[in-house]
């Protein structure tokens, strides 16, 4: 008999019925000859590898969504496409990210081929309702390790587990953390009963924004980070945070975040799950003025605040996934609520780390390059940069929407805030490149 389980909160506030493209949509170029036979093993040993991706979803009568097993499950789609040029990946995860998964028929998880002669783009596409982006990462790394050594062992099987489930059994224990759980959903309730709910709000057309930082740029920025004690991605935080005031001035963003893998904080998730809940953290420089010329400072500040809060985030990890569940009957109002009220006006800041330890030869393959992701959230994936760190270079992408932020201003963000590296690092000058373009390419999602 096949296992079934019922979506947690956040995944069906995710899925959206399945009506809605949230996707993640994560590209790569391969150096070598790749063969579609091998590319299928792959996908079959990945699918192999995780219960969600043997699961078609079913609603129940409520309406409520369910993960349901197969004991023959369709496979993994694989769409293949004739590479014409290095920027073709571009357009194709601009579509993927468009592209509506059909949960009821296949899995949630496709992947696109661009076939060439001797290079290849694979564009991994994931339902964010079962993947952030290190889960997309994991994939991906089992993906290409499997088309250059196909009998090679992966990681540990994961089957069915929903929220709750993962909660480990000393925190389940915790009777203090139930009652708060239980206290903060009853709470939520009634504000959520006590709101007045308006029309959806529109936003304007999704775009992202490409570009890298070239090597000599990196190793400048890392040896000054690491004489001043801080991590490149405070660095980062820093410079765009001050770029986002200075274009949009202090109020024009209400907050910065950064999102967290929860997986530290659940042991069962431990060595390649696939998990989509990503608790955020917000960004600060704790009471310090923000000045460009304090920038070493400030990122320290940053950093040090950051570290604080990741440290203390377990128990309210704990809370959510206990008492997320208790809300399901009201997630229709839940949804209606958020849709009417303005969202955009914050900035999330995504860091997958350097994923150097992929760049290996794996049987005649070579993987160039891993480019930053693509995203597409509901309502708006306003703003968001994404950045990945691969083979001494760092790629970013900026998306958001024309009227959460017009894309003119994100493109000034942008340059501001690689001036604000430059001079904080003594980074070489015209370090940063755009893909395919001397100047900065706007591309709609």
């Amino acid at each position: 008999m096949s296992a079934r389980r019922p979506f947690a909160l956040f995944e069906r506030g995710m899925y959206l019925d399945g009506q809605r493209a949230v996707a993640f949509v994560l590209p790569a170029t391969l150096a070598g000859t790749l063969d579609e036979p091998r590319l299928r093993l792959a996908l079959d040993r990945v699918q192999a590898r995780h219960a969600v991706l043997q699961s078609l979803v079913e609603h129940a009568a409520d309406g409520h969504p369910w993960f349901v097993q197969q004991e023959a499950p369709p496979p993994i789609a694989l769409r293949i496409v004739e590479r014409q040029g290095e920027d073709d990946w571009q357009e194709q995860a601009r579509l993927e990210c468009e592209r509506l998964f059909d949960g009821a028929r296949e899995p949630l998880v496709r992947l696109v081929w661009l076939r060439g002669h001797g290079r290849s783009d694979l564009l991994l596409s994931c339902h964010h309702c079962i993947c952030d982006g290190l889960s997309a990462v994991g994939l991906l790394r089992d993906i290409l390790t499997v088309c250059g050594r196909p009998d090679a062992r992966l990681g540990p099987r994961f089957e069915l587990q929903g929220g709750a489930d993962v909660v480990p059994p000393e925190a389940k224990r915790n009777r203090w953390l139930q009652r708060r759980a239980q206290l903060k959903a009853a709470l939520f309730k009634g504000f959520i009963r006590l709101q007045r709910i308006g029309p959806p709000v529109s936003y304007g057309a999704a775009y992202t924004l490409r570009w890298s930082i070239e090597p000599a740029a990196v190793q400048a920025l890392v040896r000054r980070a690491k004489d001043e004690d801080v991590g490149v991605f405070a660095a980062l935080c820093t410079a765009f945070m001050l770029a986002c005031w200075s274009v949009r001035g202090v109020r024009g963003v209400d907050k910065f975040v950064a999102p967290v893998d929860a997986r530290r904080y659940l042991p069962s998730l431990q060595g390649g799950a696939l998990f989509t809940m990503a608790p955020t953290v917000r960004l600060g420089f704790g009471g310090r003025k923000p000045r460009a010329a304090d920038f070493w400072g400030l990122a320290h500040a940053l950093q040090a605040d950051m570290r604080r809060q990741v440290d203390r985030l377990a128990p309210a990890v704990y809370e959510q996934l206990l008492g997320l569940e208790r809300l399901h009957p009201l997630f229709d109002r839940l949804i209606a609520f958020s849709r009417s009220r303005p969202a955009g006006r914050g900035v999330s800041l995504s860091y997958l780390g350097r994923l150097d330890d992929s760049s290996r030869d794996e049987g005649g393959l070579r993987l160039e390059a891993i480019h930053a992701p693509s995203a597409m959230l509901e309502p708006t994936p306003a703003s968001l940069i994404t950045i990945v760190g691969f083979a001494e270079r760092l790629d970013l992408a900026f998306i958001s929407d024309e009227s959460s932020l017009p894309g003119v201003q994100a493109a000034q963000i942008r340059q501001l805030a690689m001036e604000l590296l430059q001079a904080a690092s003594a980074l070489p000058a015209l370090a940063t490149s755009a893909p395919g373009s001397a100047s900065l390419p706007v591309e709609s999602v």
